[in-house]
């Protein structure tokens, strides 16, 4: 492969727009972002359309506020979708969220210490009203709107004018070689010793009564000469992924191949799919019939379920018509690579006025990468971890001007820097029975899925 350089088009990404989209297939590729948001505690809310930031829009007002007045505002000028369009409508905005945005919805000073700094804008969002779609014969379909948003769209604010493709969308992400990058497998930035210890502390909470359940993640490092969408279609042949896609940051790419729905509304109604309860696969012939009926007999990992399942009808009972939150289908297995998972669907009815901020502050983060009760977890989970975790176990999707949205919950989410460094997290829930030998084996199980990923990447590029 010869060597290029990364593309500088900031916001671009690529979506996996969910398995009831109405896509076929749910790949869509937005090359050239008309409007970029950045938010993080120290510096609010800036807005920056084609590189020039909009002085209107620098603000302290939520993010998510001026992600809905930037939405509004460009719709005016688009032909309104019909009511059988498929989802997401455009003007449609790709947004990636850290964990420590959570902060904004604490209940707690300490759940998200002050002194932990970030490499990323806590909030990020690009918002596009064109988007490309794959054919099977190899070409692309364009989407949406090639028309110019006229200046003054909101105050202070240029012409906003889509990048003329026609139906040629260039790669969104061209090949990255970083010079003198050699590729390693991830490994874990905790010692065995850290982790065991890490478990012990968090056991002693659960036996003085402080919690229930805690949710202990730790991070991995990894180098690789490949790209982002080289690692992204490595990925996708390796397993696939139900939610998820790429989103180039300022600071380096978001890789998210998601089998976890954290939040999808349509209108009044709104979901969640936690998951918590995992069992290997085994290899051998039979493998996958034993590790479902283990799983699904496991009192340890139905009990570190029925745990989430409470909090998640909770945190949607706070924005839900009273009596309207049901759990259906409730404790399944799901099969994914090299693991088996339970998983479960929660949905209710949103009572009238409810925002995308309210409901975030009901739920975020979500209850299966923190645990329960929530408000203890964090603060436990902010003592243990040292290190932020970013974009995963934040949010990760889209969210358009109707105010719907479809959001994972980023594990197997990884960050590739322009460096060539990958950055990865894996971890579980710790509740009373739990084993720090077994957790640490179900950590690596984890981390093998991108293991192999970055594996198969090197062969292939060692074959060119």
């Amino acid at each position: 492969m010869s060597e290029t350089t990364m593309s500088t088009t900031v916001g671009a990404g690529v979506l996996l727009s969910g398995e009831t989209s109405g896509w076929d297939p749910p790949a869509l590729l937005f090359p050239s972002p008309l409007v970029i948001l950045r938010f993080s505690g120290s510096r609010g809310t800036r807005v920056y359309a084609h590189g020039q930031m909009v002085p209107f829009l620098a603000s302290q007002d939520p993010p998510l506020e001026v992600l809905r007045r930037v939405l509004e505002a460009i719709g005016r000028h688009l032909p309104a979708a019909g009511p059988k369009a498929p989802k997401p409508t455009f003007p449609v905005a790709l947004t990636a969220m850290t964990y420590e945005f959570g902060r904004r919805y604490a209940p707690h000073e300490h759940a998200f210490p002050n002194h932990v700094s970030l490499r990323d804008d806590e909030f990020f969002a690009s918002v596009f009203v064109d988007a490309y779609r794959p054919d099977p014969e190899g070409g692309t379909e364009r989407l949406g709107y090639a028309g110019t948003i006229p200046a003054g769209w909101l105050p202070d604010a240029p012409e906003l004018t889509p990048a003329p493709y026609g139906h040629e969308a260039p790669p969104v992400f061209p090949h990255h070689v970083p010079p003198g990058i050699v590729a390693k497998p991830l490994r874990p930035l905790v010692t065995r010793e850290e982790f065991d210890s890490c478990i012990a502390k968090i056991k002693e909470y659960l036996a003085a009564g402080d919690t229930y359940q805690v949710n202990y993640t730790i991070p991995f490092e990894a180098q690789t000469r490949a790209g982002a969408e080289v690692l992204f279609d490595a990925a996708l042949r390796r397993g696939g992924a139900a939610y998820g896609g790429m989103l180039l940051t300022p600071q380096g790419t978001a890789i998210s191949l998601s089998p976890e729905l954290f939040l999808r509304r349509r209108g009044e109604h709104i979901e969640t799919h936690p998951v918590k309860g995992t069992c290997a696969i085994p290899a051998r012939s039979g493998g996958i019939d034993e590790a479902r009926e283990r799983l699904l007999s496991s009192e340890k990992d139905r009990a570190e379920h029925l745990m989430i399942v409470d909090l998640e009808r909770n945190d949607l009972g706070r924005v839900c018509l009273k009596g309207s939150v049901e759990v259906e289908p409730f404790m399944r297995a799901v099969e994914h690579p090299t693991i088996l998972q339970l998983e479960s669907t929660v949905r209710g009815r949103l009572r009238s006025g409810i925002k995308l901020e309210d409901i975030l502050e009901a739920v975020y983060p979500g209850g299966s990468v923190t645990g329960a009760p929530k408000k203890r977890a964090l603060e436990i989970i902010a003592e243990l971890e040292k290190e932020p975790r970013g974009y995963y176990c934040g949010a990760f999707g889209w969210i358009d001007a109707e105010e719907d949205f479809e959001l994972n919950l980023p594990i197997r989410t990884a960050m590739l820097r322009p460096t060539g460094q990958v950055e990865f997290h894996a971890g579980g829930g710790i509740v009373a029975d739990s084993s720090a030998a077994e957790e640490w084996r179900e950590v690596e199980c984890k981390a093998r899925f991108f293991n192999e990923v970055l594996e198969m990447v090197k062969e292939e590029l060692a074959a060119e």
